[in-house]
Parts: structure tokens; sequence; C-alpha cells
């Protein structure tokens, strides 16, 4: 069974059609997005045996880094003392979701970085962000994947201090943290700090100081509304792991009350996932 199809079978459960499920994770493969100096993706057959007429058996393997692609950041990241990847609780991976859209902003400024005043504006007309809640920045940046050098905005994809993308500024982080309690914030673009930073602030602000996981290279968020959405972060129980690729899915909030058999299922398909 693919992950697509646990997925669907969750969302059957909870009473969803399949177009209702807004998939937010990009395609792992040969493209896939990787932060300067991360060996490459590698896929490789191990077996394809043809059985019986309309059978076959197949098995490949992968080798990916940890922060590639559509990925999660854990506090271990940047803390020497912080959570693995394995110690973030389940609680923690999902979360009402909160899209704040600064497209324009973001296309008139590449270097544009999201203050607290950007969260005052949204909050003025969205209300306050919820306690739990999965905040995203939508900066229009998946329509660049993946072109390496629009992704990164640089001639020079190797070298991270050409780099020109937005992201969370310093104060914007500080004013999120301290006035809010979320479990995790990311965006579409190769970092939550914006492509110029050397401290990477925000880094240190939400996975040290507050054990807020980060999300990266998140996609296909032109079809996320601002509230009214539950996100779950399908992540690799990597044991030891800094981060992990994700596959990360939003349902609409009103269909999203647990039940026994959501849980049960959505449980089933993190364990899946870790198996494939």
């Amino acid at each position: 069974m693919n992950v697509f199809c646990i997925l669907v079978s969750t969302c059957m459960c909870l009473g969803l059609a399949e177009e209702e499920i807004i998939d937010l994770t990009h395609t792992f493969g040969k493209r896939t997005i990787y932060w300067p100096g991360n060996p490459p993706f590698n896929f490789s057959n191990v077996f394809r045996l043809q059985g019986s007429p309309g059978y076959v058996a197949e098995a490949n393997a992968f080798q990916t880094a940890e922060h590639s692609g559509t990925h999660m950041d854990a506090p271990r990241h940047f803390c020497p003392k912080g959570k693995r990847v394995e110690e973030v609780v389940m609680d923690r991976l999902s979360g009402p979701g909160v899209v704040i859209d600064v497209r324009k902003e973001s296309e008139s400024n590449p270097d544009f970085q999201i203050s607290e005043q950007t969260f005052t504006d949204w909050e003025a007309i969205h209300g306050s962000i919820p306690d739990g809640a999965i905040v995203l920045f939508n900066f229009g940046w998946d329509k660049f994947w993946p072109e390496r050098k629009r992704v990164f905005n640089s001639d020079d994809f190797m070298n991270p201090s050409s780099f020109h993308f937005p992201g969370l500024s310093p104060d914007g982080t500080k004013w999120l943290t301290s006035n809010r309690r979320v479990h995790a914030v990311g965006g579409d673009t190769p970092s939550i700090d914006p492509g110029q930073s050397t401290l990477y602030e925000a880094h240190v602000m939400l996975l040290c100081d507050n054990e807020i996981i980060i999300l990266e290279n998140v996609a296909n968020l032109n079809s996320m509304p601002a509230t009214g959405t539950k996100v779950y972060i399908g992540a690799l129980k990597l044991e030891h792991g800094s981060g992990t690729p994700a596959r990360l899915f939003a349902v609409p909030m009103s269909s999203a009350a647990p039940s026994r058999c959501t849980m049960w299922l959505f449980t089933l398909s993190i364990l899946l996932i870790a198996l494939l």
C-alpha cells in the first residue's frame, strides 16, 4: 500500500472526498532541492521479479539527506541538547492550519522578512493565531520549484552567501514565540530564515528556545485557505535524526475531529511511512 493510498483511506474515514485532501509536499526524486553541502538524492532498483502474468515483485532503495525537499527540522538541528526526530511528541505533528499570504510583498522584494506587523495585520482580519497552530508562509516560491537557481535566487546555488529569498525576521519570530503557542512554523522557501541571513536567528529562537518544529520547502500553499484546515506532518520517525523529509497534507477543519478510526489510521500511516 503506498503512502497516498494510506492518506486517502484516512480521509475516507474522516468522510472526505479525495479532492478535499490538500497535498503540501513536493515529490522526492533526482530534482529534489538540497541545501549546499548535502549529498545528492540516490535511487536504485534492488529487484524486479516477473511472476505470473500481471504480477511483479519490485523493491527499490533510496538515499536522501534529512534536510531535503519538503522536510521538517527537529530542535536537534540547531541545538546540542535539543530533541531529535524520534523524540518529538506526536501531538506536535498536527494542528490548525494558518496560512499567511505575503506573495505580493515577496514578489517586489525577494529579501522580504515577516515582521511583527505582518502578524498583527493578519490577525486584524482573521483573528488570533490559535494554540497548537501550524503557521505557514506563502511567499509564492512554490512556482520556482524545482529550478535551483530560481529557488535560491542566485546564479551560484552552491554559495549560500549569494542567496536571496524571503523569510521570518528575528523580531517577527520573537513576537510569535512570545505571544502565541504554536506547534510548527514553515514556508515554501528553502529556509525559514531569509536567504541573506548569516546568524539564522529564526532557527535558533524556534528550535532551541521554544522547541517549535520548522517546515521548509512546503508545496501547494496557493490551495490553502488562510484558516479552516488541520495540517498533518507525516514525519519519518528517524532515530538520531536532526530532521527528516515529511509528507505534509491538510484537510478541512470541519471534518478533522478525532475519532477512533481517524487516530488508528493516522497512526498506521506514520508507522507504514517509517517502514517504506
